[in-house]
């Protein structure tokens, strides 16, 4: 499905957690996206964390070899695609 995006790590130092850091870089990853005309973005993480933000588990949306509950994606036209999910293989380098 084209105009659908990865959401990368999003990290803050501990020193700088708990100031509304990482939520600022969402908001406006997730506002840049939008305005650039994607259709949605998916991210592997603490559900507790990105449900704030609106990402949700999708029926039939899957991340292979990952607990479901920390697949998500958050539609912006409310619309979702269905099927495997896979990277661009630069995100499978290994060091």
């Amino acid at each position: 499905t084209t105009g659908w995006f990865g959401l990368g790590p999003i990290s803050v130092l501990p020193e700088h957690q708990g100031l509304g850091i990482g939520s600022k870089l969402i908001q406006s990853s997730l506002a840049a996206l939008e305005a650039m005309g994607a259709s949605g973005c998916v991210v592997l993480g603490d559900p507790g964390y990105y449900g704030r933000f609106g990402f949700k588990v999708v029926d039939g949306l899957v991340f292979p070899g990952v607990p479901t509950d920390y697949f998500q994606a958050l539609s912006f036209s409310g619309e979702f695609p269905k099927g495997e999910v896979s990277y661009h293989e630069a995100f499978s380098a290994q060091g």
